[in-house]
């Protein structure tokens, strides 16, 4: 009967009671209506409603957790878990404003975007913490980088998540060392592949040997669908 209930009608407790029970549907694989749990995320956004807020926290807090601990950056952070779902969550507020969230279609590109700022959260901390390192040896004289102009568009911040989570999907596809040689060398260090055999001079054998592995690995990947559809959100 699902069907039949228009999410917009029902109050926020309803919906909350109807999003927590089609997200168990969703994670039992059973057929589910995810219009629920968006018409929540919709009144949050457009209409600045902190319950819709606080049920989709109480609601998405387990899944953001998950994420967190099974990012590769999270155990070498020596952070609590709860900072980093917090901070995710925290990111994701501040940005999805009414006319951003105009231009997400449906429940699943908002989650993407979430999982997005799980990444960006835990990039920024450990660039951060990298910084700081650098800050303590740093040669009297040099100053900070300039900062950003004001009227730099927040797009761009916003490609930089986008292409942060893309690496760290793409890093859980390549299956050897090779592959990630390959790929981080030709796409990240712009190298030829002579200049990896040089590079890597273990790792390959020869220059067609590089040639063979980027083809395979881009051809598996063309085939991937997560790989496609990620691309075709971006």
């Amino acid at each position: 009967m699902a069907e039949r209930v228009d999410p917009h009608s029902l109050t926020i407790s309803a919906l909350c009671y109807r999003c927590a029970r089609e997200s168990e549907n969703f994670f039992q694989r059973k057929a589910h209506d995810p219009r629920f749990c968006f018409e929540l995320f919709r009144r949050a956004a457009m209409q600045h409603d902190q319950q819709a807020w606080d049920c989709l926290y109480k609601q998405y807090q387990p899944l953001v957790t998950g994420w967190v601990e099974r990012h590769s950056l999270f155990h070498a952070s020596g952070e609590e878990m709860d900072y980093f779902v917090n901070w995710a969550f925290e990111k994701m507020w501040s940005i999805l404003t009414p006319e951003k969230f105009a231009k997400f279609p449906d429940l699943k590109s908002i989650l993407r975007y979430l999982q997005m700022c799980v990444h960006s959260v835990l990039v920024d901390f450990m660039r951060a913490r990298e910084k700081a390192f650098l800050i303590e040896d740093e040669p009297e004289g040099m100053g900070d980088p300039p900062a950003p102009k004001a009227d730099e568009p927040e797009q761009a911040a916003l490609g930089r998540m986008a292409l942060d989570a893309f690496w760290e999907m793409l890093g859980g596809k390549l299956k050897n060392e090779k592959e990630q040689r390959v790929i981080y060398g030709s796409f990240v260090l712009a190298l030829k592949p002579g200049e990896l055999v040089g590079q890597y001079p273990g790792v390959f054998k020869n220059v067609k040997e590089v040639y063979q592995v980027k083809e395979n690995v881009l051809a598996r990947l063309g085939r991937d669908a997560e790989v496609r559809e990620f691309l075709g959100n971006l």
